[in-house]
Parts: structure tokens; C-alpha cells; sequence
């Protein structure tokens, strides 16, 4: 069927606009850039979303495996192993909350760069690096206070690396306006994604001094959620309602 069949079969009065159809010889190019654009935004959101799926999956893989041969032999054998859970849990919630945020960075965003290319290859660089870190966090051997804080401390590190270059990022898409019109930076209204990252780098000097740093990863957080950020919202709330009062009483 030639190509005067094709249009022919379109009604005229149906308001389709019948396809291209190129005539031979002629290769049909995306005319709309942004729609290049755009493949090219999700090509990179793809990647990464692979990425991240590769590395929370090597977590799981590193996990030892208790042995026995009866139940209490086996639970006897994952409280050994106890530590080894626990810094599973922390890397895969480390590694998840990292992907929630850069899922709500790179949702509005429609054009890329060669500079949001890099600083994303940078992201991803820390995230392949957590499996490596959580093995630091167990191994296992008597090692001095110094040692302990530069196996822990790298793994603060990383954190902090990660979510600063996100912050990164999220500058670079509002300073170049490669999100979607009238997008708005989701970091503005995350303050607990600073404590999270200021808890970490805290910990980095305080674990040449004790062990038990990797409780301010906790407590920043929570102090913020629970502490700070109702006494500020008290706050503005009372200087809203004062200013309200005061504009009533002129009235």
C-alpha cells in the first residue's frame, strides 16, 4: 500500500493530523530538541536507578549466613552475626533515603548537561562505594581507637559526600534552569536532609575520641524532627499570629 493510500484512509473532517510518512531515500530526525532532551534526562535517570539497585543489592549479597543444626544453634549463630545485620540495616536505609532524595530532584527535571552528568556520575560513585564501606563497619579484629574512627569516619564520610553533591546538583538545576517551569528545589523544605548529613560529619572527629560517634547519626536527626523543628514552627506560628492581631487592632 502506497503512502496516498495511507492518507486517504484519514477521514477529513476527524481533526487527526495524518502521520509523516518520509519519502524514500529520507530518514526522519527529531525536529523538537527538547524532546532529545528529554530521552536524554531519562536515559540518565534510568542509569542511575540501576546503579542504586545494583548496590543495595550487594548489600544483601555480603550478608553471612547462620549455620546449625537446630533452631537454637541457628539463633545462636545470627546473634554472632548481629553486627553484620545491623550495618545492613544502616546501609540499605543510608542508601534508600539517598535514591528518595534524587528521585524528587531529578522528576522535574527535562534538560541535562555535561556538569549534571558529572555530579551525578560523582553520586553514583559514593552509592557503589557503600557496600565496600559496610564491610568496614564489621570487620573484624582488635584495632585501636585511631583505626576504628578511620574505618567509621570513611563511612560518615561517604554520607556527607553523597548528600553534598546533591545539594549540588539540585544548585546547578535551578542555576541553569534545566528543571521544569516553575519547578521548585525539594531540598528548601528538607531540613531533616541537613541534620541527617550534619550528624554524620559530626561524627567524624568524635570518633577519634570514642567508638560510639555513630549515635550522633541518630540523634541529630531525631532532635531535629522532634526538638528544633516544632520549636520553630511555635515560633513562626507566634509571629503570625501576632502580626495578624496587630493588623486587626490598626484596622
Amino acid at each position: 500500500m502506497s503512502a496516498s493510500d495511507l492518507l486517504a484512509r484519514v477521514p477529513s473532517g476527524s481533526g487527526r493530523v495524518p502521520p509523516r510518512i518520509a519519502p524514500p531515500g529520507e530518514t526522519i530526525t527529531v525536529e523538537n530538541e527538547q524532546a532529545v532532551e528529554a530521552q536524554g534526562t531519562d536515559r540518565l535517570i534510568l542509569f542511575s536507578d540501576a546503579v542504586v539497585a545494583i548496590a543495595i543489592t550487594l548489600l544483601a549479597l555480603e550478608l553471612p549466613v547462620p549455620v546449625g543444626p537446630d533452631a537454637a544453634a541457628l539463633w545462636d549463630s545470627a546473634r554472632e552475626h548481629a553486627d553484620h545485620y545491623l550495618a545492613f540495616l544502616i546501609s540499605f536505609y543510608a542508601i534508600a533515603a539517598a535514591w528518595g532524595q534524587h528521585h524528587r530532584i531529578f522528576r522535574s527535571v527535562v534538560r541535562n548537561d555535561s556538569l549534571l552528568r558529572k555530579l551525578n556520575m560523582l553520586w553514583l560513585l559514593m552509592i557503589i562505594l557503600n557496600p565496600f564501606a559496610t564491610r568496614l563497619l564489621v570487620t573484624e579484629g582488635g584495632d585501636t581507637l585511631t583505626a576504628h574512627a578511620l574505618r567509621w569516619g570513611f563511612y560518615a564520610f561517604l554520607q556527607v559526600l553523597a548528600g553534598l553533591t546533591l545539594i549540588g546538583i539540585t544548585h546547578h538545576l535551578n542555576v541553569r534552569g534545566l528543571r521544569a517551569d516553575g519547578a521548585r528545589s525539594p531540598l528548601a523544605a528538607e531540613p531533616q536532609r541537613y541534620a541527617v548529613l550534619v550528624g554524620f560529619a559530626l561524627s567524624i572527629p568524635v570518633f577519634f575520641a570514642t567508638t560510639t560517634a555513630w549515635l550522633l547519626w541518630i540523634a541529630v536527626p531525631l532532635l531535629t524532627s522532634y526538638v528544633y523543628l516544632p520549636l520553630r514552627d511555635r515560633r513562626r506560628g507566634r509571629i503570625r499570629g501576632g502580626g495578624d492581631h496587630g493588623s486587626g487592632r490598626i484596622g
